[in-house]
């Protein structure tokens, strides 16, 4: 894979994963957009609203520093950075389902399509391969 393509797939991926900000700034108190709440029709009212944002801060958390970690294996070459992006995806994925009442729908929309991207780039279609992408 030339540098040039590592590095925007790199960029688009990381961009993808710091971008969970706008789900995390509202439920960690960060500051107000987009009338995002953090609210969750799953665990708001099994679980309370505190409960549920810290788990709503928890899972964004896990999605950003997943997706950092997955783009930084993939840029040097770790035999891991596939499972871990992987994972970030799943959690992302995860949590715009369980919080889907809480966060902007166009927001969502976007990182959800993006993450089923993901995901059929890496387990469906198997690219980019370890060898284009240089692990």
């Amino acid at each position: 894979m030339s540098d040039a393509l590592r590095i925007v797939l790199a960029v688009v991926v990381l961009a993808h994963g710091v971008g969970h900000v706008l789900f995390l700034g509202p439920v960690a108190g960060l500051g107000a957009w987009a009338g995002q709440t953090g609210h969750s029709w799953l665990l708001t009212s099994a679980i309370g609203e505190s409960a549920t944002r810290a788990v709503a801060t928890l899972v964004w958390t896990a999605a950003i520093v997943l997706f950092v970690a997955g783009v930084g294996g993939f840029l040097g070459g770790a035999a891991w950075w596939r499972g871990v992006t992987v994972a970030a995806a799943a959690v992302s994925i995860a949590g715009i389902v369980v919080f889907w009442d809480g966060i902007a729908t166009t927001n969502a929309i976007f990182a959800l399509v993006t993450d089923v991207v993901i995901l059929g780039a890496l387990l469906v279609v198997h690219w980019p391969s370890a060898e284009l992408a240089g692990s």
